[in-house]
């Protein structure tokens, strides 16, 4: 993993920018390197991108190879929403946590973080909105 590979999965999404399995890889590949925030945007991108038709995307993810990927991401998501929960961020810390339950394949828990940050008044409640949207016509 290294600047290679990053540069590799940049031109992957810019010829395809709505390949989500691309945004978790290169959201590893940052992870890897220890640049969260990157690492963050990434997997944003990749857990917004998961059409409708794509209901068991984390799911299939783990079973297609993706375990290290995914677990990375849940580590990362983890501490990120342990960080803001410490610091008095409850919004941030339910948003990211809510992250975190729709890699790790926790589709209601995710929901109700995602709602329990938008009453809490997060930052961006566009995010917010799309994440719900995509977990209405999930199983």
């Amino acid at each position: 993993m290294n600047d290679q590979t990053i540069s590799e999965l940049d031109e992957a999404i810019q010829f395809n920018p709505e390949d989500a399995t691309a945004y978790i890889n290169r959201g590893y590949t940052y992870y890897k390197t220890g640049d969260y925030d990157r690492a963050i945007e990434d997997y944003d991108n990749a857990v917004r991108l998961c059409s409708n038709y794509e209901t068991d995307f984390i799911e299939s993810y783990f079973v297609h190879g993706g375990q290290e990927e995914v677990r990375g991401a849940v580590e990362l998501l983890n501490r990120i929403s342990y960080n803001y929960y410490k610091s008095g961020k409850m919004a941030a810390a339910a948003y990211y946590s809510g992250v975190s339950l729709l890699f790790a394949g926790n589709k209601p828990k995710a929901r109700r973080r995602f709602e329990n940050a938008r009453e809490l008044g997060f930052e961006d409640d566009t995010k917010i909105a799309e994440h719900l949207e995509n977990l209405k016509s999930r199983k």
